[in-house]
Parts: C-alpha cells; sequence; structure tokens
C-alpha cells in the first residue's frame, strides 16, 4: 500500500505579507506528512463536540470557512485484497466499524453513497488507465469525505519508469489538480469536485475518441463495404459498453452527492456552486453523447447485416439459376443414360455432336429468359 498526503490550501494564504490581489486566491497542493492531516481530523471532531455540547458559549472559537483553514487530501494505491495496513489506518480516522468493512476489501467495492453526520463516501467506477487497452478493465474507486480531509481509494497498480501513464492515475490526477483554476476553492471539498472532474474529463476523452472511430467506420462501410471487418464494430461495442457503464455511474453518483450535502458535515459545496454545476453537466453529457454513440453503432450493425444478406441472397440467386439452368441437362444426360437397346438417338449421325449443340441452345435460351426476368440484376 501506497500512502500520498497533500495539503490544501489558497495562494494568498502561503505567502506571508505578500500583497493580494483580488482573483488570486487559488488553490496550492503541496506534499505533507500524513500525521498533520490525522490532527486536523481529530482537531475538527473536538470542535464539532464542543459546538454540540453548548453552541451559545462565548469562549467557544469562532467559525471559519474550511477554505480559511487548511485541508488535506490523501491518496491511497492499495492492493484489491485487504490488507492489515489498509484496516490499521482507516482505524486511525476513527470511522463507523460499516465504513471501515467496505473499505478494507476493495476487491469487494460496488457503486454506493452513504452519507453521515460526520463522513460521506462514495464508491463508483472509473476507466482504466490507458482507456485503448482492450484488455484493461474498469475498476471501483473510493472516496471519503470529511471536515479538511478528503481521502481518495484506488487499486490501480504503479506504472513502471517511462510509461506513458508517468506514475499511475495519482501522478495524472495530481498534475491535473495542480493546474491553475482547476481547484474551485481551497478545500477538501473543493479538491472533491477537481478530483471528481478530472475522472468526467477521462471519461469525455475516451468517448470522443470513440464517437470518432464510430465516424470513421461509418466511412469506410459507405466506401466498401465488402472489406469492412464485422471484428471492428465487435470491439469498438465492447468498449463502448464499458464506456457507458462508467458515464451513466459518474453522472448517478454526482446527483446523488447533491443530495447527500445537506445531510453530512463531509460535504460542503456551498462556495462552488458553479463548479459544481459543470460537473453535472459534463457527466450528463458523457451519458447522453455515449447513448448517441451507442445509437450509431445499432444503425452500423444493422447496415452491416442488411449488407450482408443482400450478400448471401446474390450468392443463393446465383445458385437458384445455375441449378434451373443445369436441371434441364441433368434430365436430358439421364434420359440418355438409360440402359436400353431401341433408343433411335444412339444410331444417328453426329448424335453427339447435336446433342452438345442442343444443350449449349438450351442453355442461352435459359439465360436469356432469367435476363429478361430480371434475375441477373446483381
Amino acid at each position: 500500500m501506497e500512502i500520498r498526503c497533500h495539503s490544501v490550501n489558497s495562494a494568498s494564504g502561503c505567502r506571508a505579507g505578500a500583497g493580494r490581489r483580488r482573483g488570486e486566491d487559488r488553490c496550492v497542493i503541496r506534499p505533507c506528512a500524513t500525521k498533520a492531516a490525522l490532527g486536523a481530523v481529530q482537531q475538527e471532531r473536538r470542535l464539532a463536540r464542543r459546538r454540540g455540547r453548548d453552541d451559545s458559549d462565548v469562549d467557544a472559537p469562532p467559525a471559519t470557512s474550511l477554505a480559511a483553514r487548511e485541508s488535506y487530501w490523501i491518496d491511497i494505491e492499495t492492493r484489491e485484497r485487504g490488507t492489515d495496513e489498509l484496516y490499521d489506518f482507516l482505524m486511525q480516522l476513527r470511522l463507523p466499524p460499516f465504513f471501515v468493512s467496505i473499505l478494507s476489501e476493495p476487491s469487494a467495492w460496488t457503486s454506493e453513497v452513504i452519507a453521515l453526520r460526520g463522513a460521506s463516501l462514495a464508491v463508483f467506477q472509473i476507466l482504466p488507465i490507458d482507456p485503448d487497452d482492450d484488455g484493461a478493465e474498469t475498476r471501483h474507486v473510493a472516496l471519503l469525505s470529511m471536515s479538511r480531509l478528503l481521502v481518495t481509494f484506488s487499486t490501480f497498480p504503479r506504472r513502471r519508469r517511462g510509461d506513458e501513464a508517468g506514475g499511475g492515475l495519482h501522478a495524472l490526477a495530481c498534475r491535473y489538480l495542480k493546474e491553475r483554476g482547476r481547484v474551485p476553492e481551497p478545500s477538501s471539498s473543493g479538491v472533491l469536485l477537481a478530483w471528481l472532474q478530472f475522472h468526467v474529463r477521462r471519461t469525455a476523452r475516451a468517448v470522443r475518441a470513440l464517437r470518432l472511430a464510430t465516424v470513421e467506420m461509418d466511412e469506410g462501410m459507405d466506401a466498401n463495404p465488402p472489406t469492412f471487418e464485422f471484428e471492428q464494430l465487435v470491439v469498438a461495442k465492447n468498449c463502448l459498453q464499458r464506456i457507458l457503464s462508467v458515464a451513466e455511474e459518474q453522472d448517478e453518483l454526482i446527483g446523488r452527492l447533491a443530495a447527500a450535502e445537506q445531510s453530512t458535515d463531509g460535504l460542503d459545496f456551498a462556495n462552488c456552486r458553479g463548479a459544481f454545476s459543470m460537473l453535472r453537466a459534463n457527466s450528463s453529457s458523457n451519458e447522453r453523447l455515449s447513448s448517441r454513440v451507442e445509437k450509431h453503432m445499432n444503425e452500423l450493425r444493422e447496415r452491416l447485416m442488411a449488407q450482408r444478406n443482400v450478400s448471401l441472397n446474390q450468392r443463393l440467386a446465383l445458385l437458384t439459376i445455375l441449378t434451373a439452368i443445369f436441371m434441364p441437362l441433368t434430365l436430358l444426360t439421364g434420359i440418355w443414360g438409360m440402359n436400353f437397346d431401341d433408343m433411335p438417338e444412339l444410331r444417328m449421325d453426329g448424335a453427339y455432336y447435336k446433342a452438345l449443340m442442343g444443350m449449349f441452345v438450351l442453355v442461352l435460351f435459359l439465360v436469356y429468359c432469367f435476363h429478361r426476368a430480371g434475375w441477373t440484376g446483381f
């Protein structure tokens, strides 16, 4: 298991004494010690208990927004089978027992959203690191959101050095989150939205690439139908089913997170409504575009099957014509092949050549009749 911890705060808060211009409150993500994140969680729990005991206590520390305090993001890459190290880390967070039982068994993860007062848990599907890899399967990831802390879990192994992925899923996500403007608010909820947007955009790129591949298959089928390979459509269809499943789950997840915000302290999108609305719009767009690509592929399949049926019917028509032509010839050879003594045709001068000439004329007559009837139009 590999644990990476990051502190999340505003750029203006990190520069003591620096002049702050309007609109420069961008998010800064830096590596930090896991102990600091766990300490922040414990501090939030103590403040919550103090506020719960006496909300009117004038000596209680004033409530400040999450954006004004340092938040943390912990990313965990673990094996599909649960480990003692993962279980020990979850126990340090003092989670409800059934949260620990779910997160400690990654191989049993299923898509779900659970929201409690102090924390919320979400599990959903994402595409593999390399969406073009036909052998790669979708995986489930989990996110645990608490006040000032976001913990993400994945079971993707780290890539070797020099691979295109550049270190695995965490490296891709961290590179995305550190770009300017990606995190709408320097808080755990802001990082959560950016992390979800990262996966939604990966899905969007995969859908667009598949749509372009579908258009190319359509053009290839129009240009030269006989050379089109059905295997291409089967591979694209399998890839579409994988992407469509991920897009539907992601759209459903975001809708359920919006509904769960009111019942948990682990989600607070009050200061980033615009980013959340964009996230919902992007996830809905992925699902709609996937459905349109699926419809296009179904049309291609129907056209391909219709083309194959036409080709099969043409072959059957040719066999039917050949059978009709050779049927009278077979009849004549059957008659002349009978062993009778009294057969005048056998004693005629030039009977053999006359029989061949008669058969040839009969064949030409039948071909002419079929042509006039329109049976040879293919």
